[in-house]
């Protein structure tokens, strides 16, 4: 048997399968932030917020989760010109109460923030017609 530099036998990736887990988590993040970083070329329009995400998503290449009653009856004011995608996604939110959460897949949800006891009070009742 020959030994190289006293190893016994090359390292083998699935004799460690924690650096193998832990370096692929790292790919995918390095990647998630430089497609966040590049700038792309953005054209949604404004109004109402729903298509206006669906839009962004088909133009980014980006995973954006969002619960339709939180975007219902939102709008933007849209996006055009050369933009990194999560400066898009902040603009496209501005004016909104939505909030980006990046989750460690680089996966984005938007979250709508619970309001508080006051707020809902002083909104009026539905109208039941």
């Amino acid at each position: 048997m020959i030994r190289i530099r006293g190893s016994p036998h090359p390292p083998c990736p699935l004799h460690h399968p924690p650096r193998l887990a832990l370096a692929a988590a790292a790919a995918g993040l390095l990647a998630t932030g430089l497609a966040f970083a590049h700038a792309r070329e953005f054209d949604v329009k404004s109004g109402e917020l729903r298509p206006a995400l669906d839009a962004y998503i088909a133009q980014s290449g980006v995973q954006l989760i969002y619960k339709m009653e939180d975007v219902k009856d939102l709008s933007t004011r849209g996006i055009k010109g050369k933009v990194a995608a999560d400066a898009a996604l902040d603009r496209l939110l501005d004016g909104t109460r939505l909030r980006v959460r990046r989750g460690q897949d680089g996966a984005m949800v938007l979250i709508a923030p619970a309001r508080s006891p006051a707020a809902a009070r002083s909104e009026p009742p539905p109208r039941v017609e």
